[in-house]
């Protein structure tokens, strides 16, 4: 038996998108935050939608001084910074440049123009402007499941990418107080759900499917966060590629669904005041399957509950669930090599197969690097407001809330949340691009889509509870 022992490859450094969302989205925010020091509103000038009735104040640029004649303007020069910004790291992925200026070009103006078309005055006051996000996924997956759909989309709609720098980004806005407050409670909360989650799911996944492996896939990819774990648990069991792409496709599909529906319940169920804006952040984290689309739909409920809670709690709640994919995928290696397979190993070496024994780098390898660039983010904020609370503002009535007031507009407000918000839009398209239904013919997965649902509806159920026993009203 091979005892051979995974190297660490330096070259994912700058080959893997989830490094190049930390890089880039440390880069954004040091603008952001070097511009606190040096000059104001380092990113104000990137433009966000907003209701209108006059086309030519369909959007908003932070800082009105930034306008570059019209916001229109601010629109292609952000299309332009963010297309090219984004274009070498493509690249090093495996996106060739041309692939990636025709993809991209097609998923920005698409994000704009639902932003565009739910801003307009007499749409938003019926439906809100938060379904801008909902109409990009619907006009995504419309784009997506036609017949012939072009690899350069495909490859260039990266909404894992977009939301993973995003996440990043998102860290300078859920400062360390927040973590003070509800980190220990969330991190609980998970703890005492993902584990609950997944063996529940197995015995339902086994019952329909009756394969060991492919079930304990689908239980993580279901119990854990979604794709990022699904492959990870393929990975550690030695489990056919085939595999978490039939459940990766399943994971796809019902996250779709679940950001149709799940963020107007939970928004719905806030404004009747029947479980808190917590509550509904927590449910959004637990429920939603995929890092993008959990993140999405805190960003819904969020803004149609008018409160920042819902997002801070969803993005805890699914950041601390990422971090543990390391250690499960680990410890799925050592059961499958020391347990599992011990029982193959006679037809194994009879075919010839070498197997490897699991390395305690497994856990650095399995570990979503994005997480870190949301803790560095966060930190620093935090940091800053708490060194000018002893300094500048240490004559203040509240040193905290005084430094706070100063550093927030700047380095959040005009800083990292315009790109943020855009990067989110451009995840729903991608979601929905990504979203093929073709997959469940391709693959044969009645059965596994099935076995899904029915999993992903007990979950659903469970994580509200959960959620509402650790953020009563």
């Amino acid at each position: 038996m091979s005892q051979q022992q995974k190297k660490i490859d330096w070259s994912s450094l700058w080959k893997k998108e989830d490094w190049w969302a930390l890089w880039l989205g440390l880069v954004l925010f040091f603008y952001a935050f070097i511009g606190f020091w040096a000059y104001a509103d380092a990113l104000g000038w990137v433009p966000m939608w907003t209701k209108w009735t006059d086309p030519g104040k369909a959007f908003a640029v932070p800082n009105p001084k930034l306008v570059f004649g019209s916001p229109w303007v601010n629109l292609v020069v952000a299309w332009l910074v963010l297309m090219l910004l984004l274009a070498g790291p493509a690249k090093l992925i495996g996106v060739k440049f041309g692939d990636w200026v025709r993809g991209f070009s097609v998923v920005y103006w698409l994000w704009w123009l639902c932003a565009f078309v739910i801003g307009y005055k007499p749409i938003a006051d019926v439906v809100t402007t938060e379904f801008a996000f909902t109409l990009a996924l619907f006009v995504g997956m419309l784009l997506g499941n036609l017949p012939r759909v072009p690899q350069w989309l495909l490859g260039s709609a990266r909404g894992e990418w977009f939301i993973k720098t995003a996440i990043v980004l998102l860290g300078a806005k859920i400062l360390f107080t927040d973590w003070i407050r509800y980190g220990g409670t969330v991190l609980t909360m998970v703890l005492m759900s993902f584990p609950v989650f997944m063996l529940l799911a197995f015995p339902i996944f086994r019952l329909f499917t009756r394969n060991t492996d492919l079930s304990v896939v689908a239980a993580v990819g279901v119990g854990v966060c979604g794709v990022s774990a699904s492959i990870a648990a393929a990975g550690a069991i030695g489990a056919p590629a085939i595999y978490p792409t039939m459940v990766s496709a399943a994971i796809l599909i019902y996250a779709a669904v679940e950001l149709v529906i799940l963020p107007w319940v939970g928004i719905s169920l806030v404004k009747a005041g029947v479980i808190s804006p917590a509550a509904a952040g927590a449910w959004m984290g637990l429920s939603v399957k995929t890092d993008g689309a959990a993140a999405a739909s805190a960003e819904i409920v969020a803004r149609g509950v008018g409160s920042d809670i819902p997002l801070s709690i969803g993005v805890m709640s699914k950041v601390l669930i990422d971090i543990w994919i390391g250690v499960i995928a680990f410890v799925l290696a050592l059961i499958w090599v020391f347990i599992v397979e011990t029982r193959r190993a006679a037809a194994e070496q009879k075919a010839g197969v070498e197997r490897r024994r699991p390395s305690p780098l497994e856990l650095w390898f399995r570990f979503p690097k994005f997480v870190l660039g949301y803790f560095f983010t966060s930190i620093v904020v935090s940091l800053l407001i708490m060194h000018l609370a002893g300094t500048v503002y240490a004559s203040q009535q509240n040193p905290v809330d005084a430094a706070t007031k100063a550093v927030v507009p700047v380095v959040v407000n005009r800083g990292t949340d315009p790109f943020r918000v855009l990067l989110f839009g451009l995840t729903f398209v991608a979601i929905g691009i990504n979203t093929r239904f073709s997959l469940m013919k391709q693959y044969k997965v009645w059965n596994l889509f099935i076995a899904y649902g029915i999993a992903l509806l007990i979950i659903i159920g469970l994580a509200y509870l959960v959620s509402t026993s650790f953020f009563p009203k």
